[in-house]
């Protein structure tokens, strides 16, 4: 049971990944809430490394996925 939700996470984890990675305004909204305030627009900067980070968290989770599904019982 531990396998299948560690398995979930990482799938969730990898879609985020990529929805981080395609769409940086987007999972910059998600987190700062910047449509209902008045914080100022996200800089380029800002969004390159939103979207570096939705690449390496996606690596990550599907390195994780692999080691789950392929280590020994």
């Amino acid at each position: 049971m531990e396998v299948i939700c560690a398995i979930l996470t990482a799938l969730f984890g990898i879609g985020f990944g990529i929805f981080m990675a395609l769409h940086p305004e987007d999972a910059i909204a998600l987190r700062s809430r910047r449509r209902y305030t008045q914080v100022p627009e996200p800089t380029e900067e800002y969004i390159k490394l939103t979207r570096l980070e939705g690449i390496v968290v996606s690596v990550l989770c599907a390195v994780l996925l692999v080691v789950l599904l392929f280590a020994p019982q």
